[in-house]
């Protein structure tokens, strides 16, 4: 009877620490995350571990989106602003990857007592936003060298009259369109006519004669 009361106490002893375990272990689930590999840990993780775990997507975050900018091809008007910023500002500009929605290029330099500082191309998602970095740059001693309008195609001159900045648009710039691969293989099939129908044939038979004639001044000799 001893032993059989002994082992029920031991039992109930070893389900009890069993239990207290289960409530002091941190709880553990899969998130969308967890299912990639990495377990999500419950509201039982400590706070410093779930800052640390925040700022670490934050910064993977903004990494991919950086990434993704810097790899994005540049569209038509992209590539007709930047036509036109190294027209304006020619080897010393400084061209960041465009941001999504952007709407007006500006070329902004700084102004300094010695040496020519290099231009800075920036991307802005409206004229609003234009007419606001033209009064920051008033007051942070820079040169806005003008403006680009990437949905009209226009070249634009900032200036300030009567304190206020009055934008003046001028001729529109030609925007190439992206062709088609059907187009791409037309153009290319006409230009090979083209390039066919003009092409002479050469005259094999001048280079014989050139031989003949130095054969017959040999003759002579």
């Amino acid at each position: 009877m001893r032993r059989h009361s002994r082992a029920r106490g031991e039992s109930r002893s070893l389900a009890l620490r069993r239990r207290m375990a289960n409530r002091i272990a941190p709880r553990y689930f899969l998130s969308p995350q967890g299912l990639a590999g990495s377990p999500a840990v419950s509201d039982d993780e400590p706070e410093y571990l779930k800052a640390l775990r925040r700022s670490q997507e934050r910064r993977r975050s903004a990494a991919e989106k950086a990434e993704a900018a810097r790899t994005k091809t540049p569209n038509p008007a992209e590539r007709e602003a930047l036509r036109w910023a190294r027209e304006k500002a020619g080897r010393d500009l400084r061209v960041p990857p465009s941001v999504p929605g952007t709407k007006v290029a500006v070329l902004v330099q700084p102004i300094t007592p010695f040496g020519k500082p290099p231009v800075t191309l920036e991307w802005l998602p409206s004229r609003e936003a234009l007419i606001e970095r033209v009064k920051a740059a008033q007051g942070a001693g820079e040169n806005v060298l003008g403006a680009f309008e990437l949905t009209t195609g226009r070249p634009l001159t900032p200036e300030i009259k009567d304190g206020k900045v009055v934008l003046t648009a001028g001729e529109p710039r030609q925007i190439m369109k992206p062709l088609s691969p059907e187009r791409m293989i037309r153009l290319a099939s006409k230009q090979a006519e083209q390039l066919a129908k003009t092409r002479k044939v050469g005259d094999f038979s001048r280079g014989g004669g050139r031989g003949g004639g130095g054969g017959g001044r040999g003759r002579q000799g």
